[in-house]
């Protein structure tokens, strides 16, 4: 099942959200909440608000092309 929902800047390609936020859960330990935006893809982590899938990945550590559709699918 792909993750991305909609919410993925071309820029970004497809992202398979479920994948990203469900290893950000087990790095960090916290409670990650989707905050309704204009943009659909703004989420909170510890009261912090990432506004791209991408800063949020690179503020965990994690590289966002690990978690891209055509990465998981391999």
């Amino acid at each position: 099942m792909k993750g991305d929902h909609g919410n993925t800047p071309s820029t970004e390609g497809e992202i398979n959200v479920d994948a990203l936020l469900a290893a950000i859960n087990e790095i960090s330990e916290s409670t990650i909440h989707r905050v309704e935006s204009d943009d659909g893809q703004r989420v909170s982590v510890d009261g912090r608000d990432y506004h791209t899938w991408r800063e949020l990945a690179e503020a965990f550590e994690l590289d966002i092309h690990d978690f891209s559709a055509s990465e998981i699918n391999r």
